[in-house]
């Protein structure tokens, strides 16, 4: 038995990750839900044939994620997380006073997303270090899923208070109103969060906070290497980056979609329906996968609920007219859509570990985060193109995709090691005296 000491103060790192997380993914998708009244704000400014700002706006982070992701993880490594949090609260900071200050010129404004979304590379890479460094092992597992879920709050947030901020009633005199105040609310509320974990974070605990020696991570060459031997993994890292970047694609349009399936007003109301059904995705169906030990069984199934989920949007103005209405068909396959592609990101997480034995955790979650974000990156461009023809080519484009995935999740092989992270450790946690500090 060896004994370690797990520090209250780790509950103060904590919150600065969650705190980080929101500062910064609330720039991503804020002008998502109000999305016609920003392309609006900025119509003429920049001649482009196909792009929105909206489009441009969240397709930075993507792009910018992409190239400096490893960038970051090299950063964060040679300087310790204290130096990578204060580098990514200075670049938070100063992007969303950027986005305020300078509101009304589009060209600012992209620069200023350029700065955060740097920042938000620092940020997403440095959760697992950070979380290593501070928290026991049995503790970990915890930890890492409530930053996860800390993104996707944040998201969820600005889908409900974008639209309370700006008048978007399509009839109102004054729509349109409230679009500065609304920048400016983010950018303090985002500079805020960002600077108090700056004051509170610290590179280590007084003593290790567990016994267990963590190996020396893979370079990114050896894991590609090791994964191109595994054909299940592989194609799990597709599946589930093409799932997510469907997803993503879906919340970054949903005012332009919400407009073409029929909805007169940028209430937000289809993406808060995606939130409320993957919030209960998340929580209800991990978990039986867990009870159950079926990662495969419930990713195949999150894959094949999400097919008429997307088919309900696709034709809902048709069935609409026959039963209920366009816009109660449309949040219902919104709500279905949320509820399995929101479960699939923590059933495809661990089962991608599972299945990449040889490759460290932190390598395999990095890439999944990495070809996700790509995968995004490249479904939004090839959305771009088709503005004219939306709702009879992206839309059913995204409904393909998630046909393929279903089909080919169907071919992965189940996990061979079906266990929890605590179970995974259960020899080290056992071994283990946490005391409290």
């Amino acid at each position: 038995m060896k004994s370690v000491k797990a520090y209250r103060y780790r509950y103060l790192i904590l919150l600065c990750l969650v705190l980080l997380i929101f500062s910064v993914e609330i720039q991503w998708l804020n002008l998502a839900p109000v999305g016609r009244v920003a392309n609006r704000y900025y119509q003429g400014q920049l001649s482009l044939r196909y792009a929105s700002p909206v489009d441009l706006l969240s397709l930075t982070y993507l792009l910018v994620f992409v190239v400096a992701s490893i960038p970051s993880s090299y950063l964060l490594h040679k300087l310790g997380p204290r130096w990578a949090v204060w580098i990514a609260s200075g670049l938070i900071v100063f992007g969303s006073m950027t986005k305020w200050l300078y509101v009304a010129s589009l060209s600012a404004v992209l620069f200023g997303q350029f700065f955060l979304a740097l920042g938000q590379a620092l940020v997403l890479t440095s959760i697992t270090e950070i979380v290593a460094r501070w928290f026991p092992i049995r503790e970990r597992g915890m930890a890492v899923g409530i930053t996860s879920a800390s993104q996707y709050l944040s998201l969820a947030v600005v889908m409900i208070v974008s639209p309370m901020l700006v008048v978007t009633r399509a009839n109102d005199p004054a729509w349109g109103q409230g679009f500065e105040r609304m920048m400016s609310i983010y950018a303090v509320a985002s500079s805020v969060l960002a600077l108090i974990p700056a004051f509170l974070i610290k590179d280590n605990p007084p003593t290790p906070s567990s016994t267990l020696q963590v190996p020396k991570s893979q370079s990114f060459r050896t894991s590609f290497k090791i994964m191109n031997q595994n054909s299940s993994l592989r194609g799990l890292m597709i599946i589930f980056s093409i799932g997510w970047g469907v997803l993503m694609t879906l919340f970054i349009k949903v005012d332009e979609i919400s407009a073409l399936l029929g909805f007169d007003d940028s209430s937000g109301f289809l993406g808060i329906a995606m939130f409320a059904g993957g919030m209960v995705g998340a929580i209800v169906l991990p978990a039986l996968s867990d009870r159950y030990r079926k990662r495969k069984l419930f990713f195949v199934f999150c894959n094949v609920c999400s097919i008429p989920g997307i088919l309900l949007l696709v034709f809902c103005q048709q069935i609409g007219a026959v039963l209920l209405s366009s816009e109660a068909i449309a949040l219902i396959g919104a709500s279905i859509v949320g509820l399995s592609l929101l479960a699939s990101i923590p059933i495809g997480s661990q089962y991608a570990a599972e299945l990449g034995i040889g490759i460290s955790e932190e390598v395999i979650q990095g890439l999944l985060l990495l070809f996700s974000q790509a995968s995004c990156a490249v479904i939004l461009l090839i959305s771009l193109v088709a503005t004219d023809e939306y709702s009879l080519m992206v839309l059913s484009t995204l409904a393909a995709l998630l046909a393929a995935s279903m089909i080919g999740s169907s071919f992965l092989k189940e996990s061979e090691m079906i266990v929890t992270e605590e179970e995974r450790l259960k020899e080290v946690i056992e071994q283990e005296i946490v005391h409290l500090q």
